[in-house]
């Protein structure tokens, strides 16, 4: 922690001491958590934290997780202490206000007011949102097979695009670092992270899928529609249905839908909901549902504390 102590000096202008904690307090923690991190306790501006040293590679949520259960333990805020970390996952932490500090590079304490960035590095601005080309090519990569070793015109056949439209994609995708082009001629990609690996840096470029929404009385039955939204948050996790039905569909297709079985509504005055999706969610979808990852990004900013939980479960439930 020495270099911790310097850093906190050399930025705050103070000099806390450290203490770790004795065994007979840590025996409150899972042996899990022991086994993952290190646990001391400072005072910064007269507070009391815990800084939990972090041993492994972590994902966002677990890490979360972990220092939430630390923190109940002891009913003490925790700050994560990380000797390395790339700049995808330092916006992650940020984007769900998990406390850290990166000796010597950054700082961001949020219950303080602090956000210290590395001195003269300017930080990477997050590129353009995607596409939903762009994305949709990454969800396929992601959830029913690899697109490594294919050749452009290749995966335009495989996802239903023109080649234009995939070239642009992959262009984006190797401009912004998340994928290589090899190949002089037929170029193929190649992506250098693990799959979860890849989620966690591309999720914050990434958009909700729902273009519009409709609403209509009556029923359905139609193969080219999608259980969708809390429907399919349901099925992905422990949360209960919604007596509204919600089915994904296509762009363009809400165009030639209805009938006798099926009157359009007021807004929120049916029982059915059908979401025109910016893509087409037929490749992706599993057992008449809409993927797990597109789902998440539907639901990803709503405040809702039983929703972030449904989130949790359906990222851990994913077999990358």
């Amino acid at each position: 922690m020495n270099e911790l102590k310097i850093y906190l000096k050399s930025t705050l202008g103070i000099e806390p001491e450290i203490q770790p904690l004795k065994t007979d307090k840590l025996k409150a923690l899972p042996l899990y958590i022991t086994g993952e991190y290190t646990v001391q306790r400072i005072t910064l501006f007269h507070r009391d934290f815990l800084l939990v040293g972090v041993k492994n590679d972590f994902t966002t949520d677990r890490l979360r997780k972990h220092l939430e259960t630390i923190r109940a333990a002891f009913n003490t805020n925790t700050i994560a202490v990380i000797t390395k970390l790339e700049a995808y996952k330092r916006l992650r932490l940020i984007e769900k206000k998990i406390p850290f500090i990166i000796p010597g590079k950054q700082m961001y304490l949020p219950d303080l007011l602090i956000d210290l960035k590395e001195f003269g590095n300017k930080p990477k601005e997050l590129p353009a949102a995607m596409r939903p080309a762009t994305q949709f090519l990454l969800m396929y990569h992601l959830q029913v097979e690899p697109l490594e070793g294919i050749n452009l015109k290749g995966i335009a056949e495989k996802l239903g695009y023109d080649a234009a439209t995939i070239t642009r994609a992959v262009y984006y995708l190797h401009n912004t670092d998340i994928c290589t082009l090899e190949g002089a001629k037929d170029k193929t990609l190649h992506f250098n992270k693990s799959k979860r690996e890849l989620w966690e840096q591309v999720e914050l470029l990434m958009n909700n899928p729902v273009k519009k929404i409709h609403y209509y009385s009556g029923w359905v039955a139609d193969n080219n529609m999608y259980r969708s939204n809390n429907n399919a948050l349901a099925h992905y996790s422990d949360l209960n249905d919604d007596v509204i039905e919600y089915y994904a569909v296509k762009p363009g297709y809400t165009r030639i839908i209805g009938g006798a079985n099926l009157k359009k509504t007021a807004l929120l005055e049916g029982n059915i909901c059908i979401e025109e999706w910016k893509y087409n969610p037929f490749l992706l979808a599993k057992n008449g549902f809409v993927d797990s990852l597109s789902l998440y990004l539907c639901f990803r900013n709503k405040p809702d504390e039983r929703i972030e939980m449904a989130l949790e479960q359906i990222i851990e439930n994913i077999k990358w």
